[in-house]
């Protein structure tokens, strides 16, 4: 911090920004990840942004923003009272960041100078706007994340098939079952060509969809796959870095789905 103290300008943004990132993502406390985040921020709007590390500033928010949402997920998952509910804001945080992505990646593409990083971390931001289901413009949201992402990486690529099993959710959520099966399907194919780490979650996202559609039977299938699919993927974990050991959650999670269609 000392050492970004003393520059300036763009040099300072993006210091600050790598300081910044790597604090909250070593925090194991969301409240402290919150902390960091909003100084973050702050610092960074200080030093002056420029329409070329704008998009620095609107990383850093999007991960405040995300960090709130996280926040008010855990007190649901424990059951815990809701406190001061933090989604609405962050969902307003999201879509200010994303405009101002949007129109600095237009005013580059209008000069002819497209900038990776910026639509990288608008896409970043729109997916994180589109996982929040119950807002009208989550699937626009993902729509969008997912079209740079395949202009960037195509397909074969890890974020592009996470943003495929994040439409599968938005349409499941909808009760457009044909639609969610049909995104989950194809995140699956290419996961299990590119990224296997995430085919397990995946299928058990398509196996919930098929409960609700009340195929049990197909549900069964799609459970037992997921559960393959995490095994395997831990084989291969632990053969290729034998000091680690396996991890049960997922497996269990799997387990768990299994033989709760089979009572």
């Amino acid at each position: 911090m000392q050492v970004a103290e003393r520059m300036e300008g763009e040099e300072k943004i993006e210091a600050l920004s790598k300081i910044f990132t790597r604090l909250a993502n070593l925090q194991a406390d969301l409240y402290e990840t919150e902390r960091v985040c909003r100084e973050g921020v702050q610092l960074m709007q200080e030093a002056g942004p420029t329409t070329k590390n704008r998009h620095l500033v609107e990383g850093m928010r999007t991960q405040f923003a995300v960090t709130w949402l996280n926040q008010d997920r855990a007190r649901e998952r424990r059951n815990l009272s809701p406190g001061t509910s933090h989604t609405h804001q962050a969902v307003r945080l999201l879509r200010d960041a994303a405009c101002v992505l949007e129109t600095s990646a237009k005013e580059n593409l209008n000069r002819g100078t497209p900038s990776r990083k910026l639509l990288l971390q608008l896409a970043n931001t729109l997916q994180s706007l589109g996982r929040q289901f119950q807002y009208d413009d989550a699937e626009r949201s993902l729509q969008s994340a997912l079209l740079i992402y395949q202009h960037i990486y195509g397909l074969a690529h890890h974020t592009t098939i996470n943003v495929l099993d994040d439409m599968g959710c938005l349409y499941n959520r909808q009760g457009d079952y044909d639609r969610a099966i049909s995104c989950y399907r194809r995140a699956a194919e290419l996961g299990e060509a590119h990224a296997p780490w995430l085919v397990s979650a995946i299928l058990r996202n398509l196996g919930s969809t098929l409960v609700a559609m009340n195929d049990k039977s197909g549900a069964r299938d799609t459970f037992l796959m997921a559960l393959h699919a995490a095994l395997h993927w831990q084989r291969l974990l632990v053969s290729e870095n034998s000091d680690l050991e396996p991890n049960a959650t997922e497996e269990n999670y799997c387990r768990n789905l299994l033989d709760s269609v089979k009572k």
